[in-house]
């Protein structure tokens, strides 16, 4: 695992955490602006960069964020932000800090595809999502952009995530399939660690109203973290409000660290 730290080291933490097949770069449209407020911590998942090993299991992933994290005698995070599968590992390693003694002021997760799914659906999406990495093996960004099935996860407006869509590109030749499998699995196997009612206040999750992850997981979490914040957003794909809106977004991420500071 490969981490990568902006902003002064003194100012509060948040830690960012990409989606599947995503490198840290994917979130630079981010942590750019962010670093001039915060100290901000990104990484590149195991199996994503040549000499990366094997992406495992997020309890894996997690635990060696949580390593880093100690090893740098950082002892409160204000924020945890995940996207997309980024956010089953931020929510994993939200309870492994907080279990060990780390103060986690608050958690933003969105597109969170937070659902367990049966051994047979997790088969055929793992056999989906390698096909589609294979594909991106020779393809620029450009070519990709034109994929139609991916305008179901976009609502129609793939352009918007043209930063993220490049990102996956970057990552196809290095990752093997063992790690698709994992991240597949990592998906679809999400077993909803515990959280205080105290805590689960402090959890933001956003989901666009005609994104899948909406559609299929949105009671499944609500039901697990019934006092967090949800906000359904109308028009927008998966992750696309963050990349349209992104200084509204900022703006927001900011506003809730703020909210939510812990030292």
């Amino acid at each position: 695992m490969k981490f990568y730290e902006y902003g002064e080291q003194n100012k509060r933490v948040i830690v960012m955490l990409p989606g599947s097949f995503c490198p840290a770069g994917a979130l630079e449209y981010l942590y750019k602006d962010l670093a001039e407020e915060f100290h901000v911590i990104v990484l590149d998942y195991n199996g994503h960069y040549d000499g990366g090993g094997t992406f495992t299991t997020r309890q894996n992933e997690a635990g060696e964020i949580r390593k880093y994290l100690k090893e740098k005698g950082i002892d409160s995070v204000c924020m945890v932000y995940g996207q997309s599968m980024g956010s089953e590992v931020g929510m994993e390693l939200a309870s492994q800090l907080i279990r060990s003694g780390v103060k986690v002021g608050c958690c933003f997760f969105d597109g969170a595809p937070m659902i367990k799914l049966s051994k047979p659906y997790r088969i055929f999406m793992y056999f989906k999502f390698r096909t589609m990495i294979r594909m991106m093996k020779d393809k620029t960004i450009d070519d990709v952009i034109q994929w139609k099935f991916l305008s179901k996860f976009t609502n129609g407006d793939t352009e918007s995530l043209r930063p993220l869509i490049e990102s996956l590109i970057q990552i196809a030749p290095v990752i093997t399939d063992e790690s698709i499998r994992n991240e597949s699995e990592c998906c679809y196997t999400f077993d909803y660690p515990e959280m205080s009612e105290e805590m689960q206040r402090n959890i933001y999750f956003m989901y666009a109203k005609d994104e899948k992850a909406c559609k299929t997981c949105y009671k499944l979490v609500k039901k697990a973290y019934p006092k967090a914040r949800f906000k359904v957003l109308e028009g927008y794909g998966h992750m696309t409000y963050s990349v349209k809106c992104q200084p509204e977004y900022i703006k927001m991420l900011t506003k809730i660290c703020k909210a939510h500071a812990v030292d």
